[in-house]
Order: C-alpha cells, then sequence, then structure tokens
C-alpha cells in the first residue's frame, strides 16, 4: 500500500511540474522525506501529513474501511441464532457461517437455511448501528451466496427496534415480510415469500 501511494503522489507531482523540494517546501517536510514516501518507505505517515501532500500534488485523500476477513460470531449472535432455529421447522436443512464461494473472498453468512428449492440467507445483527450499510452487505451475501432470500434477524433490543422505525419506509419496502409472517410461513416449512426482518 505504502509503494501504491507513493508512486501515484511521484506521478501526481511530476505531472503538476513540482519538484520534491518545492512540495517539501509548501508542507513544511524535508526533501528526503518526500522521496522516501515516493518511494514507499516512509513508514510514519499520518492523515494529517498525507492529507497536505496530496493536496500540494492536487489530490485528495479519501479514505474508507472495509472487513478484513470472517468475522466470528459473537455469543450473542450464536444466541440469537439458535432461538431463531427452534422457531422454524425441523426440515429447513440449516447451515451456519457459510464461506461466499468466490476466490480470495471472506466473507460468509451468519446461517442458510433451505427446503427444496428454496434457500435463505439468515444474518444475525445484535447491534443494528447502521441500517443501509448492514442491510447492503447482508444483500450482497444473498446474491453471492446465490439465494433467494434474505432474512435480517434482529436481537429484540429497544435500541434496535428505534433504528429499524428510523430507517423508514424505503428501508421497509426493500423487507416486506415481518417477523410473524415469516415465522409461520417457516414453521410451516414454506417459502416466506419475499426478504423480511424478525426480530427475537
Amino acid at each position: 500500500m505504502l509503494h501504491q501511494l507513493g508512486r501515484e503522489l511521484r506521478i501526481a507531482r511530476v505531472a503538476a511540474g513540482l519538484t520534491q523540494s518545492r512540495v517539501a517546501g509548501r508542507i513544511g517536510a524535508s526533501q528526503s522525506k518526500i522521496s522516501r514516501t515516493e518511494r514507499g518507505l516512509a513508514h510514519d505517515l499520518g492523515v494529517t501529513n498525507l492529507t497536505r501532500h496530496t493536496a500540494v500534488v492536487g489530490l485528495r485523500v479519501h479514505l474508507r474501511f472495509y472487513p478484513g476477513g470472517r468475522h466470528l460470531l459473537d455469543a450473542p449472535q450464536l444466541a440469537l441464532l439458535a432461538r431463531f432455529r427452534k422457531r422454524i421447522n425441523a426440515l429447513w436443512k440449516w447451515e451456519q457461517e457459510v464461506p461466499v464461494a468466490i476466490p480470495g473472498d471472506l466473507r460468509a453468512a451468519d446461517a442458510r437455511i433451505s427446503l427444496l428449492s428454496v434457500s435463505v440467507v439468515v444474518e444475525a445483527i445484535t447491534r443494528f448501528a447502521d441500517a443501509q450499510a448492514q442491510a447492503r452487505a447482508a444483500q450482497l451475501k444473498k446474491r453471492d451466496l446465490r439465494a433467494d432470500r434474505l432474512i435480517l434477524l434482529l436481537a429484540a433490543t429497544a435500541a434496535n427496534r428505534r433504528a429499524l422505525r428510523e430507517a423508514g419506509p424505503n428501508f421497509a419496502a426493500a423487507f416486506p415480510m415481518a417477523t410473524a409472517a415469516t415465522l409461520s410461513a417457516l414453521a410451516r416449512a414454506r417459502d416466506p415469500g419475499a426478504d423480511a426482518i424478525v426480530v427475537l
């Protein structure tokens, strides 16, 4: 990553017609520091310094964080999945920690249930902090696992219920099946018919 950043900074500097000394003077660093940065050897880059450096050469920093690997289900998630499993028909085939079958992809669905030609991805969420982001990540797992349905399984806490209300009508429209109807269908070993939110 440092080498890639350094290369992009060097290319931008050259394109802007700037010398390393000129960049160094503008951001209050030494020429040798700029040289080390461009060669990917500066291991002490801070966000503030990097932002200054990129601005001088005509770039803008945009940072994002992505999951680095498969998360292990914690005790509250396991308990939530266990409660859910007790409420569905035993005919459903149950799989837990189902990996996405894409080379290099470390994601896994928390659970998948299947029966005949229907498969349902289940994502257990104990803290519903960012409805849009959590739903999007779950929908991508549904797509990449080629599942028919998605169930967001939420712990029945006051904070989660509030977050669900605040998510708004567009969010609700994406998950038209409610808890009672979904659990009723699954208990009868039937396809719930649409994506769902189940609060347990």
